[in-house]
């Protein structure tokens, strides 16, 4: 599909006039506030991963509020809004599936594309080592048949994270001081 009909696409999908622009950058991103998807050009991307990043920033475009993230971010620091991310990623994730259930098939075949090529940072096995906020990063994104592990007493975070439902849900686990804390800081080795 030609780059002017994948902003048409976005368009539509956020069901508001936002702006579409490619620039060099690492990842697919939407500013809240000025209402810009920002698109990576990478070499090579398949269709599915656009169509996935497409996907994932419209989820930003409908869900996130502009009220409250960015006091969060600007409050409390880069550490805290990268676990605020991840949070909210789960939370919107799930709510554009639910809104258009034919992306659950682009998301499962991008992620898997993207974990098998280092987009998370590592191999399942570095990650599976790491800390207990990257691995519910790819949990939720690849999915519980991408083999991140989770022991018995963090498995409580998965269950709560699944359940969000609102902005106000997330914010609301974020700012738990115990919960910031433990997923930030925590680390495990699993074998």
């Amino acid at each position: 599909m030609q780059e002017s009909n994948k902003s048409l696409v976005a368009k539509l999908l956020a069901t508001e006039n936002i702006t579409v622009v490619q620039d060099n950058v690492s990842t697919a991103s939407f500013d809240v506030q000025n209402r810009v998807l920002t698109l990576p050009m990478w070499a090579d991307t398949q269709t599915y991963v656009k169509d996935h990043l497409i996907g994932h920033e419209v989820a930003h475009a409908l869900y996130t509020p502009l009220d409250g993230w960015h006091d969060s971010v600007s409050n409390k620091g880069g550490a805290y809004k990268s676990f605020l991310n991840v949070v909210e990623d789960a939370r919107i994730e799930k709510l554009i599936q639910r809104k258009y259930p034919g992306l659950r098939g682009t998301f499962i075949r991008s992620y898997k594309h993207l974990l098998k090529t280092g987009f998370f940072g590592a191999d399942l096995e570095t990650i599976n080592k790491g800390k207990l906020i990257d691995r519910i990063n790819t949990y939720f994104k690849c999915g519980e048949a991408s083999g991140v592990r989770f022991d018995s007493t963090e498995q409580v975070w998965l269950e709560e994270i699944s359940q969000l439902e609102t902005w106000e849900e997330v914010v609301e686990l974020t700012d738990r001081p115990v919960s910031y804390t433990h997923l930030r800081a925590h680390e495990t080795s699993l074998h």
